[in-house]
């Protein structure tokens, strides 16, 4: 891990849907264990607090109900919005939690706050900050036109970087976040924000991938403090990731999954929902994590181990340490 002298205080946000409750409780306990966040907001309809709160009596974790974050605006505006448009609101939950993971912006009190997706488990201690203060980005490849189209009619800002924002976590800095929803209100008339957003994706686009609040956010801080930000890239600041845990080990991971990942030198994994799963593959994988672990103790046939971590990191594509 790249050690930092620079550790300003941050919070943690996290967007719980219906389709994620087990496994957000098992990503909070772990943002909690290794992370220095100062509270963790755990943005979910009300009927799901009461998942989390024996998790409230060991952690400053803080229940906000999506439904009351705005004002004059939830779920059912977005569903209503995009039945108007397109007959049918299947995308609804998609830009929804969008909207909130900004819109928090105006009650955190911390400087920072670090959005992390509710299916990402993170596995090891990660630093988010370089010495000088920097926020470390960790960029992806992803270029999906209609997003630019978007932050192009909103704000009009084209895109300015050769590479993407969208990742599973973003810490952002809360000034900025909040100076960049003052900037869509003023467009907005007397309606909240978010309908600015929404009217000016194209229709096209809106049934699929129309707006990213983290390309959105991420190309706003380029254009205003490009300098408050830099991307990862010395080895010790590189992150080993992978968005196969589905594959590996199903939706939900024991301890013992987890270990093993972490061995295998990943910061953190993704469990998507929606990744093909073979029920017989997963199983396998539990009894050669299982075989992994009993060999760690038999010192003279530990060498079969690298043999192990060698097949599964070839056969679910994981990348090697950097």
């Amino acid at each position: 891990m790249h050690s930092s002298t620079y550790n300003p205080n941050y919070d943690i946000v996290i967007c719980v849907g219906p389709q994620h409750i087990e496994i957000a409780q098992v990503v909070i306990n772990q943002v909690n264990r290794l992370f220095q966040a100062q509270t963790i907001y755990v943005i979910t309809n009300d009927t799901n607090f009461k998942y989390f709160e024996s998790l409230g009596q060991t952690i400053d974790l803080v229940p906000i109900n999506e439904n009351e974050l705005f004002d004059k605006f939830n779920f059912q505006s977005v569903s209503h919005f995009l039945i108007s448009k397109l007959n049918n609101s299947d995308r609804t939950g998609w830009y929804f939690q969008q909207f909130l993971k900004m819109e928090i912006a105006k009650i955190i009190k911390s400087d920072y706050y670090l959005i992390w997706d509710a299916d990402t488990i993170p596995l090891k201690p990660i630093s988010f900050f370089d010495k000088e203060g920097k926020v470390l980005i960790h960029k992806s490849e992803e270029n999906h036109a209609p997003y630019f189209e978007t932050l192009q009619n909103v704000l009009d800002i084209a895109k300015s970087v050769n590479y993407s924002f969208i990742s599973e976590h973003f810490m952002v800095q809360t000034t900025l976040m909040r100076q960049m929803l003052f900037d869509l209100s003023k467009n907005a008339s007397e309606r909240p924000w978010p309908y600015y957003i929404l009217d000016n994706i194209a229709i096209k686009d809106m049934a699929l991938s129309g707006f990213s609040e983290y390309e959105t956010y991420g190309n706003f801080l380029n254009s205003t403090n490009p300098d408050s930000f830099r991307l990862r890239t010395a080895t010790g600041e590189l992150l080993n990731t992978s968005r196969n845990g589905s594959m590996l080990f199903g939706t939900l991971p024991n301890t013992k999954d987890l270990k093993f990942l972490e061995v295998l030198g990943l910061h953190y994994v993704t469990f998507e929902i929606w990744q093909d799963i073979n029920l017989k593959e997963i199983k396998n994988n539990k009894k050669r994590t299982k075989l992994f672990f009993l060999l760690e103790k038999i010192p003279l046939i530990k060498l079969l181990n690298k043999l192990i971590a060698k097949k599964i990191k070839k056969t679910y594509s994981l990348p090697p340490q950097p």
